[in-house]
């Protein structure tokens, strides 16, 4: 079988000190590590990683082999989304209309264009254990023309790898836009402050409807409809409940960040009901309470917007949302925007069909 870990300590004991190179007898390390950084910007200081199932003969359903994606990432998080708008736009029943219905559903949300454009600048792959390598394209929110140099860099020698890996993944962040992908790669390099000195992270996920209802509070009288018991999804799946599911994991490996300098998390429901009506916030997303960023600022939660009155007998369910009294001693940030309607769309599809 293939080595699980990468073997960097033995590269600690066979690395050569390169001794005839200018580049490290002349230059102190502090100047080395200013000329990694700028390669690492060179390369896109924003990166989308993705992991996929490798099937071979070292596979197993118990231990898969897991194979990296890397492609920098062109999108602005804050920028607006301009999906639903396009989409309104397209003249019905035109492949541009389906384009964009593709777009709204997509499971890359904000970062649609990232997955648009991926394809002729897939930079590298590599199996589970071996360091994540950050890119070899070039440029920032426009699509990459020439090699950053920066894979060449990691590849020049065993000293050079070693020192430029710490610059790569703390300038680095590294954007996540689904639930298996953000839970491996937190549990395979989130732990080791050292090696890999994660300081930058962006979730931008789309669950299915099934986590939502994993937190939804039991059914009360006087209430109205609140919802299915919590347990409602568990007996669906057994196994699965509040404390235990990929969302849940994936906030304990964040809470386990030792570095952590910068997060945002923006969320989403593949749910054709509102957001507000199937979607109890304050148990949701409860633990991330314990994810720890210095600064408030640069914890940022994206969620959907709030209409006044919700809820099916039009209760304002205050208690269930991140707002007002809610938000005294979390540790983040909120930020509310638009959301695509799932259920506008899901008829367009339909009548698209018909």
């Amino acid at each position: 079988m293939a080595p699980q870990n990468p073997p960097t300590s033995a590269f600690h004991q066979t690395a050569a000190p390169q001794l005839s190179s200018p580049f490290f007898t002349l230059l102190p390390v502090e100047i080395r590590t200013l000329v990694y950084i700028e390669f690492c910007n060179l390369s896109s200081p924003r990166k989308h990683v993705t992991a996929e199932i490798v099937q071979g003969l070292e596979s197993s359903p118990t231990n898969p082999t897991v194979a990296w994606t890397h492609v920098p990432c062109i999108v602005d998080p804050r920028a607006s989304n301009i999906r639903s708008d396009m989409l309104h736009d397209a003249t019905p029943g035109s492949p541009e209309q389906a384009d964009w219905e593709t777009r709204l559903m997509s499971d890359w949300c904000l970062h649609w264009a990232c997955e648009a454009q991926q394809a002729p600048w897939w930079v590298s792959s590599c199996a589970e254990g071996a360091p994540v390598t950050v890119g070899a394209a070039a440029g920032i929110r426009d699509r990459p023309s020439r090699a950053s140099g920066l894979l060449d860099v990691l590849r020049t020698c065993k000293r050079m790898y070693l020192e430029c890996r710490p610059a790569l993944y703390s300038n680095t962040t590294f954007v996540l836009t689904d639930m298996a992908s953000a839970e491996r790669f937190l549990s395979r390099y989130g732990s080791d402050l050292e090696r890999y000195p994660l300081r930058s992270l962006e979730l931008c996920v789309r669950v299915t409807n099934i986590i939502p209802e994993l937190y939804y509070p039991p059914l009360t009288e006087g209430h109205g409809d609140e919802g299915p018991p919590a347990i409602f999804a568990g007996e669906a799946r057994p196994g699965l409940d509040m404390n235990n599911n990929p969302w849940q994991r994936v906030c304990d490996l964040l809470a386990e960040l030792p570095g952590l300098r910068e997060l945002r998390i923006w969320f989403d429901s593949q749910d054709l009901r509102p957001w507000h009506k199937r979607v109890s916030e304050t148990r949701f997303f409860a633990r991330l309470l314990n994810v720890r960023v210095p600064d408030k600022s640069r914890f940022v939660l994206a969620l959907p917007h709030l209409p006044a009155r919700r809820g099916p007998d039009h209760t304002i369910l205050g208690a269930h949302f991140l707002e007002a009294d809610n938000l005294a001693n979390v540790p983040f940030t909120v930020e509310r925007g638009p959301r695509i309607n799932n259920w506008d769309v899901h008829l367009a599809r339909i009548n698209r069909v018909d």
